[in-house]
């Protein structure tokens, strides 16, 4: 019976086997650590090493090489390195996805379903960034409009290009051979050129001297300081000499129509007081940068006014980004074409990006709006 006991007492690890006889307490000797536990144990020291390192080369080495080549304040420029590590260490959600669906798949062979949809949910909510991130901001699609009007004409309307620390010149290249490509008669460009722009500004945005037909732009908050450098006499300077012709304050008339460009809602100087003025007989189509510009078209009879400024909501999500932009600005007018009391409003969701890197459900946009004369 005590030798008995004794061998139960040694396999519960409370005394050695080899003392099982003299009654005397000792440590159980430790177990030997398994092959594949030091390999694990390895495997997981060099991933916490190599997160660590794509951490510090994308969150900070990356942007603070970049840093000094754009033109920030210095109120901004915190948030500016910020946003640069954002935008670079975005890369990090690839492997972050790859592990999440690699986790996920293991964990359904294993049947630990509670853990796999753990690893489901991160790999889900992964790939949606990805795609905002890298997929969507990268396209350029041309969105037609037909719209009632007393011309027949074809516009060509962008907005909001943001070159800067998000959208870089490609972008811009990619747009001017869009551009070139259409079959318009006008192109009109609605402001916000910049978003923290590089010091060679006219290298940034020397792929709009490209077009190949006149364009008329406005500039928007962006370019005026509110928020930002004040960068409009640069971006004139920059655009001199191009086809793009700024008409804030202007009228240009043409053969069958005008053309008016306002001032930025914030810059306070958006007074439509010269256009109610007009001579008959030519429709009048107005550029402005931000929708809130229609409010100083009352008493202005117009055809269409084009806007850009809220990017779609960037991330569109149906009916929310429509109440945000109503509860926070007081905008009801966020993307496309509207009947409004004072007329004709259509607003363009723009090309580039501010705040996050991303776009979903909004992807950057060429809108042509095709101005028909209803029959008589």
């Amino acid at each position: 019976m005590y030798r008995l006991r004794a061998v139960r007492r040694a396999v519960s690890g409370r005394l050695h086997p080899d003392a099982a006889g003299d009654g005397r307490r000792r440590t159980a000797a430790a177990p030997p650590i398994a092959v594949s536990t030091l390999t694990q144990a390895r495997r997981r020291s060099w991933l916490r090493a190599a997160w660590l390192a794509g951490t510090v080369l994308l969150c900070i080495v990356w942007p603070a090489l970049e840093y000094p080549a754009f033109d920030i304040e210095p109120q901004e420029r915190v948030k500016a390195f910020v946003q640069l590590a954002v935008l670079h260490g975005a890369w990090l959600l690839w492997p972050l996805l790859a592990q999440s669906v690699f986790k996920a798949w293991q964990r359904l062979r294993e049947r630990r379903r509670w853990r796999a949809a753990g690893a489901i949910t991160v790999a889900i909510v992964c790939g949606l960034l990805c795609y905002a991130r890298f997929v969507e901001p990268n396209e350029l699609v041309v969105r037609r409009t037909v719209i009632a009007a007393p011309i027949n004409l074809n516009i060509a309307l962008v907005a909001d290009t943001h070159i800067g620390i998000y959208t870089r010149p490609g972008k811009l290249r990619q747009l001017v051979a869009k551009l070139n490509a259409l079959p318009v008669d006008l192109v009109v460009i609605a402001g916000d050129f910049t978003y923290d722009p590089p010091h060679d500004l006219a290298a940034a945005l020397a792929p709009l001297r490209s077009l190949r037909q006149p364009a008329y732009a406005v500039l928007g908050n962006h370019d005026v300081q509110l928020p930002g450098p004040p960068l409009a006499d640069k971006i004139k300077r920059a655009l001199a000499g191009s086809r793009i012709h700024f008409i804030a304050h202007r009228v240009v008339t043409f053969p069958t129509f005008r053309l008016a460009g306002l001032h930025d809602w914030w810059s306070g100087r958006d007074d439509a007081a010269f256009l109610r003025h007009l001579p008959p007989g030519k429709p009048l189509l107005i550029l402005m940068h931000q929708p809130h510009s229609l409010r100083a078209l009352q008493g202005v009879h117009f055809a269409l006014a084009m806007a850009g400024h809220t990017h779609g909501g960037q991330v569109d999500i149906p009916w929310l980004t429509d109440a945000v932009f109503r509860w926070t600005r007081d905008e009801t007018h966020v993307n496309g074409y509207y009947h409004t009391p004072l007329g004709p409003l259509f607003v363009t969701p723009g090309i580039g990006v501010t705040g996050m890197p991303l776009r979903f459900n909004c992807p950057p946009t060429i809108d042509v709006l095709e101005l028909r004369r209803e029959p008589d």
